[in-house]
């Protein structure tokens, strides 16, 4: 398969690179030519138990890129308008079966709408942790099953495991992930467990980090974003709670600044951080009449 990987980025690196660990040749296309070689480079660096020269090509020329190709990949940085523009010329010089797959975390469904063929548009979203495989493909509303049942297949030859989900904000596992962090933090912001035994509550297993703990990894300020993101996009149900808003104003914005829900030390979350009256677990005085 010919894949044209737009953007060489950190993510159309690693794009790159999965593409061709599962075989596929690819066009890496930027406007930067030093950043194409140079992301060459890097994949190269990252396969060395193959030779990827034959198999990979790098190009500033639109046309160059997406020509022949089965997949346009963009993993670019732009906002809607701007990956509507790219898509929409890049579909000038494809063939009719070509299917163009965007890493973004705005509407696929306004970004489809640039394209004469807006049925040939989907979505991907990687989940994480990365290694657990999971790949959500985020179907436009205009996304038919022919280019559904394409794209899942394109995730399963990168060794993934696609979700099919549809176009609303936030994605599927990023508000799972986000519904359960608001709920920890209220459990501890009304004193009903700890930190870390709310962390303890959700995995079961001391060997795993719970929503508190994946939040301080994440960055707080960013959790914040995306529920607030989420709150306005939605609901109130995402309305972030006062103690999430307070951590960041007091800017304790997890692991990057050694301090969030936990005291951070080589990487890893030490103990629970203070965080005042909301330290007292519920029940420590209960009046047993």
């Amino acid at each position: 398969m010919n894949v044209a990987v737009l953007g060489a980025g950190p993510r159309g690196r690693d794009a790159t690179r999965e593409c061709l660990r599962a075989g596929h040749d690819v066009r890496l296309y930027d406007s930067d030519a030093h950043a194409v070689m140079d992301s060459i480079d890097a994949v190269g660096q990252r396969l060395p138990e193959r030779d990827i020269s034959d198999h990979v090509d790098g190009t500033t020329g639109l046309q160059s890129a997406v020509s022949g190709t089965d997949v346009v990949l963009d993993t670019t940085d732009r906002n809607v308008e701007g990956r509507r523009e790219l898509l929409a010329e890049a579909e000038q010089f494809v063939d009719d079966a070509t299917v163009f797959v965007s890493e973004t975390e705005e509407s696929i469904t306004a970004v489809a709408t640039g394209l004469k063929r807006p049925g040939r548009t989907a979505g991907l979203h990687f989940v994480e942790p990365l290694d657990s495989g999971l790949v959500e493909v985020v179907l436009a509303d205009q996304t038919t099953d022919a280019t559904r049942e394409r794209v899942s297949e394109f995730v399963e030859e990168l060794d993934g495991v696609p979700l099919t989900v549809r176009d609303t904000p936030g994605f599927a596992a990023t508000r799972l992930e986000l519904a359960e962090l608001i709920e920890a933090i209220r459990m501890v912001e009304s004193g009903v467990a700890t930190v870390s035994d709310v962390d303890l509550a959700a995995t079961r297993t001391e060997d795993e980090r719970g929503p508190l703990a994946r939040a301080d990894e994440r960055g707080l300020d960013a959790a914040l974003d995306s529920l607030d993101h989420l709150a306005s996009a939605l609901d109130e149900r995402f309305e972030p709670p006062a103690l999430l808003r307070q951590r960041v104003a007091d800017g304790q914005l997890g692991e990057s600044t050694g301090e969030g829900f936990y005291i951070w030390k080589n990487g890893e979350p030490s103990s629970p951080a203070e965080l005042g009256a909301q330290d007292a677990v519920a029940g420590d005085d209960f009046d047993e009449g």
